[in-house]
């Protein structure tokens, strides 16, 4: 039997039976037509970007006395778990605010609809340390990660052909953040870079320049 986890609260624990968990559509690109005049057919522009996912899980209520706990629970934003997709989590957001009395005296039966973000990240965070050159890193999933990136030593790694320059030892790079620390004070002035680097699904490339003794990687694997 289906379930899913909203709020850190199980489904089954609210005496709730999933009817209908259907599979996750893949997001759409983010893609902008435009009509230029003189030219046939439209202009695309790829924003590289995927747009958020309408999701919906239809769901009978076994346990009337819960109901007050439910109506607590599937609210605002939080990590979506989904039985299908137990290994990984959905940002999520109630995008329907279930009339309850509507549903309770029919079927007992309503529909959660979720605003689900594209790219689903995995419930475990992966940390490896890699002190060698490497052409052949792989992660997993198959959608780019933006990790943390921290560095012991002074000098230079290049992640996929992007070059960062460590200025002090002991730095914190958050990819996902762009942000840089050390000891959680702000030190973006102790790195040199033009833009963050990322993790592709596999065969990355990792070099430790002269000066680093090593680099920990902190990662979750994403899908789309």
């Amino acid at each position: 039997m289906h379930y899913f986890i909203f709020n850190e609260i199980n489904s089954n624990d609210l005496g709730i039976i999933v009817k209908k968990m259907p599979q996750v559509p893949l997001a759409e690109r983010d893609i902008e037509s435009f009509n230029v005049s003189g030219r046939n057919g439209s202009l695309h522009i790829d924003n590289g970007t995927y747009k958020s996912i309408n999701y919906t899980i239809s769901c009978i209520i076994s346990d009337i006395s819960k109901i007050d706990n439910i109506k607590k629970t599937f609210n605002g934003t939080s990590k979506l778990i989904l039985s299908k997709y137990n290994d990984r989590y959905f940002e999520a957001t109630i995008k329907n605010q279930v009339s309850f009395d509507k549903y309770l005296n029919v079927l007992q039966e309503f529909p959660l609809q979720f605003e689900l973000q594209p790219i689903a990240c995995s419930n475990e965070l992966i940390e490896t340390t890699i002190s060698s050159d490497t052409d052949d890193f792989d992660i997993g999933g198959n959608a780019i990660t933006n990790p943390i990136i921290i560095v012991d030593g002074i000098g230079t790694v290049t992640i996929n052909n992007v070059s960062v320059q460590i200025l002090e030892s002991d730095i914190v790079i958050d990819c996902e953040l762009m942000n840089c620390t050390k000891n959680n004070l702000n030190a973006n002035d102790k790195v040199v870079l033009d833009k963050f680097p990322v993790l592709n699904p596999t065969n990355n490339t990792i070099t430790i320049g002269d000066g680093i003794n090593s680099i920990e990687l902190k990662y979750r694997k994403r899908w789309l």
